[in-house]
């Protein structure tokens, strides 16, 4: 875990954090700031206690890292945060509980199959051309969100467990969304490969441990990394490629902490340097498509940004693929979709209005396709694109590239 003290003893609170902070744009409240946040998080210290207000304001941070950028003491926020949960057991019962069956293949089916089973019940749903609009008395429900139709089969109960064959053993970790939701995401990278003679090994696996590590469930991410392990460490394969930038990022950057003191945490760091970005891997290669002259606006997730090695190699695979990338001003370009994983499930609201504003601009240059490379992103910009009435496409950076 994070040195909270010398970490706090680094800000000046000089109120850089503000300027960029996009919770903090639209309530204007201290607490919804990293300034405000650290000095919550000191005085929670001090006292040795968080309550019930303590966990709500640490949740409304979208960890996105814009505060690291502009930070001339280069205090790292997100994962004083997320200590903070951890140590307040920021998690609620039921999110520890989801995370928990997230983080195992056979609860992780069942739970997609309760799912689908539930939406189809479920009588007050309004059925459209893409997904559900939900109105049920949960936050994210309760605002009227995307869900996508879960398929009858995903990507994973089609392919899974599948052998690597080809000149280089390479492994597909497709992360819950690819795996479960949006299974065109794994045939896309299938093709892809296929014009390079190879197919990527597709071991039984379920989620990478994010989802709970980010809430502060560190039991139930340390279940996940162990299961994760226990899929991918066997197959001495070349490479591992995520199919999502988020994933990749807590692979590369979080799975050795997330398993400090285990019997395996020499094991999460030595597999941790084979976890690579799909679209980072292909540039190394110097793989390229056809997408001839397509104007295409480009939401790079702040895991990519910040947190995934070669994680910007998305935009110039596009430009070099000859795409023409829409540019956005650089404080729109940068900014975080709004999602942020439980922080979109638990302020609905407020997740919505953080991502228009960046959607907005790239509708009004009336882009041909709408790309990313996180799954959980994918939701949040679909969601806002079919909210605004907009007929442009949305999806996932490598079923554009699959063509």
């Amino acid at each position: 875990m994070t040195d909270w003290a010398a970490e706090l003893r680094r800000c000046v609170r000089c109120g850089a954090c503000r300027e960029v902070c996009p919770v903090f744009d639209l309530t204007r409240l201290e607490t919804d700031v990293a300034r405000g946040r650290l000095a919550r998080i000191e005085q929670c210290d001090q006292m040795d206690r968080f309550v019930t207000a303590d966990r709500d304001a640490l949740s409304r941070c979208l960890q996105c890292g814009r505060c690291v950028e502009v930070c001339q003491s280069n205090v790292r926020v997100p994962d004083i945060v997320r200590d903070a949960k951890a140590r307040s057991g920021g998690a609620t019962a039921i999110e520890s509980s989801v995370a928990g069956a997230l983080g195992d293949p056979a609860r992780l089916r069942r739970l997609t199959k309760r799912a689908r089973v539930f939406l189809a019940w479920l009588a007050r749903a309004t059925p459209d051309d893409a997904g559900l609009r939900l109105r049920f008395a949960l936050p994210y429900f309760k605002a009227g969100r995307y869900v996508p139709r879960i398929p009858r089969r995903s990507y994973l109960a089609r392919v899974a467990p599948r052998a690597a064959a080809g000149q280089e053993r390479v492994a597909l970790f497709l992360g819950c969304g690819a795996g479960h939701l949006f299974d065109g995401v794994g045939d896309a990278i299938d093709a892809i490969l296929t014009t390079m003679q190879l197919v990527a090994a597709v071991p039984e696996q379920a989620c990478c441990g994010l989802p709970a590590w980010g809430m502060g469930a560190d039991r139930e991410a340390r279940i996940a990394a162990a299961n994760w392990l226990e899929a991918f460490v066997p197959g001495d394969y070349d490479a591992i490629l995520c199919a999502c930038a988020s994933c990749a990022a807590h692979l590369q950057r979080n799975l050795p902490e997330v398993l400090a003191g285990d019997r395996r945490a020499d094991q999460a760091a030595r597999i941790a340097d084979n976890v690579h970005d799909f679209f980072a891997w292909l540039r190394k290669r110097n793989w390229r498509a056809d997408l001839g002259g397509q104007r295409i606006a480009v939401h790079l997730p702040c895991h990519a940004r910040h947190d995934v090695r070669d994680g910007e190699a998305l935009i110039p695979l596009l430009i070099e693929s000859g795409a023409t990338v829409i540019e956005l001003p650089d404080a729109l370009d940068q900014a975080c979709c709004g999602m942020g994983g439980a922080f979109g499930v638990r302020h609905a609201e407020l997740s919505r209005a953080i991502g228009e504003k960046k959607v907005q601009a790239m509708l009004r240059e009336r882009p041909d396709v709408i790309v990313t490379s996180c799954t959980g992103c994918l939701l949040q910009l679909r969601d806002l694109v079919e909210r605004s009435g907009a007929r442009v496409r949305v999806c996932h950076a490598a079923e554009l590239l699959a063509g």
